[in-house]
């Protein structure tokens, strides 16, 4: 009898072995996990002409804040006045997304009204770090941004799938800060006057080291040193662009 008592002992030991080895190893618990579920961003000079030529047309005086791919292959394009415009993978333009309609998936989240466990993940795992932004993706998926930049992806369920992941964003960096493109310097809007007077600023940022990046309405990419001075041209392919 003792001897059963040993053994039994030993197996609920095992078992609770088990149970916290099982635990510590829960899919989700893992920070440096990796979601590439996540809307990839895309480079204001590399997207289709026609998209480019329809904002310059219909949304005069706005510029690009942000362009993105959609896991469904729409581009999301969100403007200087907060509007964001659909456009599927040809460049077509579909729509503007508003939330209240839900016309194309992507619809923001109040923090209120996340799942619990995405709270309890973020408090967890990010003590004191607040939510920026939530969105519930076309694909089902919430997708949280925190104050310090992370961005987290969760299922439908609130499952935590990762961390988002973006080559695109890594390669462009996040230091980078959109500027109304009056506030350039003058040298920077004389120069684009004189070499490109056919053409509009759709895009401009002054990136962390105080230089700046100008992007026309043909996807040509312009670079210039914090003085103003032209650097650099280049189409939306990444090629050198002869003035």
């Amino acid at each position: 009898m003792k001897i059963f008592k040993i053994s039994l002992s030993l197996l609920i030991l095992l078992l609770i072995l088990q149970s916290c080895s099982k635990d510590e190893n829960t899919p989700g618990t893992d920070l440096n996990a990796v979601a590439f579920t996540a809307d990839v961003h895309v480079k204001t000079s590399t997207l289709p002409q026609n998209i480019l030529d329809y904002i310059t047309d219909n949304y005069s005086g706005l510029t690009i804040i942000k362009a993105e791919i959609e896991d469904n292959q729409n581009f999301e394009i969100t403007l200087s006045d907060d509007s964001e415009l659909i456009f599927d993978s040809q460049g077509n333009f579909l729509g503007e997304d508003i939330d209240e309609n839900d016309d194309f998936g992507d619809e923001d989240v109040d923090v209120s009204e996340l799942p619990e466990n995405i709270i309890d993940f973020v408090n967890q795992y990010y003590p004191g770090v607040a939510i920026e932004e939530a969105e519930l993706e076309n694909n089902g998926n919430y997708e949280i941004e925190l104050e310090n930049d992370v961005e987290l992806i969760f299922d439908t369920n609130g499952n935590f799938l990762g961390q988002a992941h973006d080559e695109n964003e890594d390669e462009q960096g996040d230091h980078d800060e959109d500027i109304d493109p009056a506030n350039l310097p003058q040298a920077i809007l004389d120069y684009i006057s004189e070499n490109y007077p056919d053409n509009t600023i759709i895009e401009a940022e002054i990136e962390e080291d105080g230089s700046f990046e100008v992007t026309l309405n043909n996807g040509v990419e312009l670079e210039f040193d914090a003085d103003g001075i032209f650097l650099n041209a280049e189409d939306g392919n990444g090629e050198d662009e002869d003035n």
